[in-house]
């Protein structure tokens, strides 16, 4: 989900945290640390901390992406919050996610549920994660519909 920031930052984020951590494991660590090494040497940071899960957990948030590129993820984060999330980076460091655009907005995350959905197993989301996208995707896909009315 994105929404608009101070100072003009759009964020990206995952609404379904707490329910979504009770339901299923945590993404395992390794590939976490992989990647973040991985970003790290781009120069992308990707933080992860007990203050970063306190925000995160007050504002409903598994994960999020700021149009800076910083990317904030909850410590036991799930495998689709993760992957959606490096999904978005891409959206921000390729310029196609607008801020406050709410078309654009729709559309980055209907892109982010259809790609979790297709490697839903190369990624290891879990079936319940599965439902939750799967959700999520016709919700938005209903939106951008009604958005597009007018």
């Amino acid at each position: 989900m994105v929404g608009i920031g101070g100072d003009n930052i759009s964020t990206f984020y995952s609404e379904k945290s707490e329910e979504v951590r009770k339901n299923q494991n945590p993404l395992d660590i390794t590939i976490v640390e992989r990647v973040k090494k991985v970003l790290g040497k781009k120069g992308i940071v990707l933080h992860q901390s007990v203050d970063a899960d306190r925000h995160l957990i007050a504002d409903g948030k598994e994960a999020t992406t700021y149009s800076d590129g910083t990317i904030i993820m909850h410590t036991n984060v799930s495998a689709s919050a993760f992957y959606e999330e490096l999904i978005h980076y891409g959206q921000v460091k390729s310029g196609r996610a607008v801020v406050g655009d709410a078309e654009n907005y729709y559309l980055m995350e209907i892109e982010a549920q259809e790609r979790l959905i297709k490697y839903q197993n190369a990624y290891r989301i879990t079936d319940y994660e599965i439902e939750i996208l799967t959700g999520n995707l016709e919700f938005y896909k209903i939106q951008l519909a009604e958005l597009r009315k007018g």
